[in-house]
This record gives structure tokens, sequence and C-alpha cells, in this order.
């Protein structure tokens, strides 16, 4: 199993930039599928990432804990991100003047180097975070 790690900074306080990341449905905002279908609500709901091409990336919200600002999700199936055994963690750190957001990930790679699947990861969170700094005004 490997590791990952992304992070950024956000010139906004830790509780607003949480509330904004919080949202497990945001990814439809930021732009990296053609629709996003929500299926529950809170912990245990499942987004459904619909690609282009028609494949589908399914990938269930596993814990969020409001105190820490942190929640986990995962992928629930092999998809079209060539990512197995994919788990990831989002915690928001900091003041009410500015934060960190940090992206941790376990994951096996499925057919392609370690190198190509950190770039993939590391665009995904830069577009969560990007579309949370839009929610809040910042860009």
């Amino acid at each position: 199993m490997l590791q990952f790690s992304y992070s950024e900074n956000v010139e906004a306080s830790a509780l607003q930039t949480w509330r904004a990341m919080r949202d497990f449905a945001a990814i439809g905002r930021a732009g990296l599928a053609e629709r996003v279908e929500m299926i529950g609500d809170g912990v245990g709901s499942c987004r459904h990432l619909h690609m282009p091409g028609g494949k589908v990336l399914i990938e269930r919200l596993e814990a969020r804990d409001e105190s820490t600002m942190t929640l986990t999700y995962a992928m629930t199936e092999p998809g079209p991100m060539p990512l197995d055994h994919y788990v990831a963690n989002l915690q928001v750190n900091g003041d009410e003047h500015a934060c960190q957001v940090v992206f941790t990930a376990d994951y096996e790679p499925r057919g392609i180097p370690e190198e190509k699947a950190n770039r993939m990861l590391s665009n995904v969170y830069r577009a969560l975070v990007n579309t949370a700094r839009a929610d809040l005004g910042l860009s």
C-alpha cells in the first residue's frame, strides 16, 4: 500500500474552509466529472461520479468529524481511476485567519507508475481546494 500527502494553505479561517470542504457533493462543482449523483446523506452516503465514456466512479463517505475538521472517503470498487484500495482523508488545520488543507491517501496503483498516480491525485485535490476557494469568494 502506498501513501500520498498533499497540502495547500488557504487565506480563510479554518472553520470557513472546513464548511466549504466538508460538503461531500462539492466535487460536482470542481469539474472533475460530467455529472455527480449523490445517494444518501451524511456518513455512509455515496457519490457516483459519471465520467466521459459512461464510466462511473463510486466513493463512499466513511467518516466526518466536525470537532477535528476531518473526513474520510473510499472508492467502493475498482472504477475508471487506476487505483485500488483507495482511501483518502481530508483535514483542515488553522485558526481564524488562515488554514492548511491536508489530504492523505492510501492506495495501490493499477497499471500506472506511482509518480503518475500521485500527479493525478494532486490534480484532484488541487481542484477541490480551488472549488472551496471559489465558494469562499477567494478566487
